[in-house]
């Protein structure tokens, strides 16, 4: 049922509604008793007062506006308007306006404590450089208070869309910030971020944006946000960064939180970061150092304090210190504080900014690692090779205690303690070996290799050497092992089989020629005493029979030379047993040695002298034992020698220790190949029966024994069919 005029009257006069009834122009019509507060004069003179005349003057603009909106196709309009009354102060209203036949009607209601309240925002807004915003995931809807307007450098009547809101940050970070709102809609959690904008005048500007979801039923319906103009703070911590306080952080990098710790006046700033870390609320840039000091684990509280006041007094600028903290979680984490102290003129600590770092992984991953290595390096201390692991440039990364103890003996340092290039730590032969296996086991191929190398106690061992690549999960070679494998009793096994095996093939030849030698030189003379032995039985002729008889003595000389030989070769450990030394002129013993051979020299026609030393040397020596031995090489120079001469030398020129019997000939020489065989039992130089010259092969081998065995030695120098020298030196007696 429809109010009557009276019930209207008695609802107009006591209800808390401001009514009124105006023209377009604002002069007003009627109003109730609640206006009076607005017109408090009640004369009809004053009822004609227009209303702009109350309004304060930043509102007239919008009371016209809106009176200038409404119209016979928009009838209602709401807007609020501020008034100037003398008792009340500023009066805040909001209207709804309603257009009729030229009229308008105007009911309001007080919203001065809220209007008092956005007046106080908008204040603290522009001092404090921050705007709200919300954000409307279904509608689209976006709003911006005046704060953003003033920070964006925007006209605060521009139309906002969140492609706008988007539009002033630089294109390249545009999809990140983005992120941030879809996210916060999917993920329902807040966020903030620090961002860097260009307004709309062209100005850098930096803002810390934080978000907050409105969730009903699970859903976000509604995002509310402020946007705060860091850029002053920003700046700040730019400038910071260029001291050298923050020049010795920048070393510091992941799970870094900064903090500025004022000393004198007790007060420390912690980052986002620091708060983070340490799960402290994010709104809370102070944290009380008592506060702070309760979450440091009870073990670690008094040698952290005292390495605090420690580093606060020493000398220089630079702080350490680190301890475990307790998180909001219960769980305790290892930190590191790096930081630089500002001091005043008296030297005393009076600010000091600086990281925690948050090295728990690292402390638990130190303690994983050390453990692995120790047990790596306890299974290769153990092992039986060699271990050696290198980086990709050679230099040694960890060793086996055995090679650990090599190189430190050797080059007097500890590969496991002081970096070194394994190239500089290894033996001058094993070099270029390994240069060209380093290169290759880079390309990624395992080289396997054997060295020889000579022990401190100069023994030979054989090492197998083996480069293995290790890979990383991308298959590229981050490291080389490479392990050494001794296989000297191996090698020593292998080289004994291929000496036996010579020596069985040389067994095997001495075995022909002694046999060839033996059946030359026994047989010949045999042959020879049974033919004239058959001869001389049928021979009358008393001359022939002479001649035969001295063919039969040579025949017989030799085969008893044959067999002394022999004899004497088998003999000569007894000899050395049996020995009589006696100071002896060298010069006489070589000449009658001389003179034995002279008629062998004179029958073939050579050209045969002796040269004495004028010094007459002596020598201590067994003449029984050299004697054979000059004999035997002299008679060999003769017997080799078919034409041209043979010299016989005794000097002591050449040393003041010894001296030097020569025997030289222009004989048929020896082979260069041959020279070291000469003086090994029963071989010559030509065997079997086809040989030219007559000998069993040991004269030469007993003359080396018998000169060794006095202290001396025998040198030869040939060339074939030029002739040969042999020299033999002797100790001389002092």
């Amino acid at each position: 049922m429809p109010l009557s005029l009276e019930q209207l009257g008695v609802l107009a006069e006591k209800t808390l509604l401001f009514l009124l009834v105006f023209k377009r122009d604002g002069k007003v019509i009627s109003y109730n008793r609640r206006c009076e507060i607005l017109f408090p004069l009640q004369n009809d003179k004053q009822k004609r007062k227009n209303i702009v005349d109350f309004i304060i003057d930043e509102d007239v603009p919008i009371f016209k506006k809106t009176v200038s909106n409404l119209s016979d196709n928009n009838t209602i309009l709401s807007e609020s308007f501020s008034f100037s009354t003398e008792k009340n102060g500023v009066l805040a209203l909001k209207f709804d306006l309603t257009y009729h036949n030229n009229l308008i009607y105007a009911a309001g209601i007080d919203t001065t404590e809220e209007y008092k309240e956005h007046r106080a925002l908008i204040t603290i807004s522009k001092l404090t450089k921050t705007g709200a915003w919300y954000f409307n995931p279904k509608t689209k809807e976006m709003y911006w208070s005046k704060g953003c307007y003033l920070i964006k450098e925007l006209d605060p009547n521009t139309p906002l869309t969140r492609d706008k809101g988007a539009s002033y940050y630089p294109k390249e970070n545009r999809a990140r910030v983005e992120n941030y709102l879809s996210t916060l809609i999917k993920s329902k959690k807040p966020y903030e971020y620090t961002e860097k904008i260009i307004t709309e005048k062209g100005n850098e500007k930096w803002v810390k944006v934080v978000a907050h979801p409105v969730i009903h039923k699970g859903e976000v319906v509604f995002v509310n946000g402020t946007i705060a103009d860091v850029t002053d703070r920003h700046h700040y911590i730019e400038k910071l960064k260029q001291n050298e306080e923050t020049k010795n952080l920048a070393l510091k990098g992941i799970k870094s939180g900064l903090f500025d710790h004022m000393i004198k006046d007790n007060v420390v700033f912690y980052s986002v970061d620091f708060r983070k870390m340490l799960g402290l609320p994010l709104e809370q840039d102070f944290v009380p150092e008592e506060t702070f000091r309760g979450m440091i684990h009870p073990d670690d509280v008094d040698k952290a304090l005292k390495r605090h006041l420690d580093n606060l007094d020493k000398k220089g600028s630079h702080y350490f210190n680190y301890y475990r903290l307790k998180h909001l979680s219960g769980e305790y984490r290892h930190y590191e504080i790096y930081g630089f102290r500002k001091k005043n003129k008296a030297g005393k600590t009076t600010r000091m900014i600086g990281n925690l770092i948050d090295v728990h992984q690292k402390k638990l991953d130190k303690k994983i690692i050390s453990e692995s290595k120790n047990r790596l390096q306890a299974m290769v201390n153990n092992g039986f090779v060699y271990t050696i692991l290198l980086d990709k440039e050679g230099r040694i990364l960890m060793t086996d205690k055995k090679s650990s103890k090599i190189i430190k003996r050797d080059f007097n340092i500890d590969p496991n303690e002081t970096p070194c290039m394994f190239i500089d730590v290894m033996p001058l032969n094993f070099k270029n070996v390994f240069a060209n296996s380093f290169n290759e086991v880079l390309k990624g191929n395992t080289i396997k290799a054997e060295v020889e190398r000579v022990t401190n106690q100069g023994a030979t061992q054989w090492l197998e050497t083996k480069y293995a690549p290790i890979f990383d999960n991308d298959y590229k070679v981050n490291s080389i092992l490479v392990s050494f494998h001794d296989i000297t009793e191996q090698k020593l096994a292998e080289l004994a089989i291929q000496d036996a095996h010579i020596k069985e093939q040389e067994l095997s030849t001495l075995k022909s020629n002694i046999l060839s030698n033996f059946s030359h030189e026994i047989r010949t003379p045999l042959n020879g005493i049974m033919t004239i032995s058959q001869l001389l039985l049928r021979e009358t002729d008393k001359k022939e029979h002479n001649k035969l008889l001295n063919y039969l003595e040579e025949s017989k000389n030799r085969l008893l030379e044959t067999m002394d030989n022999l004899s004497n070769f088998s003999e000569i450990e007894a000899l050395q047993q049996n020995m009589s030394f006696e100071e002896i002129d060298m010069n006489y013993t070589v000449e009658t040695s001389y003179r034995n051979y002279k008629h062998m020299a004179d029958a073939k026609d050579l050209s045969y002298s002796l040269m004495l030393d004028e010094s007459c040397p002596i020598a201590s020596i067994d003449e029984n034992l050299f004697r054979p031995a000059l004999n035997n090489i002299i008679n060999n120079a003769i017997k080799y020698t078919e034409k041209g001469e043979i010299i016989i030398k005794v000097s002591t020129k050449q040393s003041k220790n010894n001296i030097y019997i020569s025997v030289k000939d222009t004989g048929i020489g020896i082979k260069k190949e041959n020279i070291d065989k000469i003086f090994t039992p029963f071989m010559q130089e030509s065997i079997g029966l086809s040989r030219k010259y007559e000998g069993t092969g040991v004269g030469l081998s007993l003359s080396k024994r018998y000169i060794e065995i006095l202290g001396g030695k025998i040198k030869v120098k040939s060339e074939l069919g030029k002739g040969t020298e042999f020299i033999i030196i002797i100790p001389k007696s002092l």
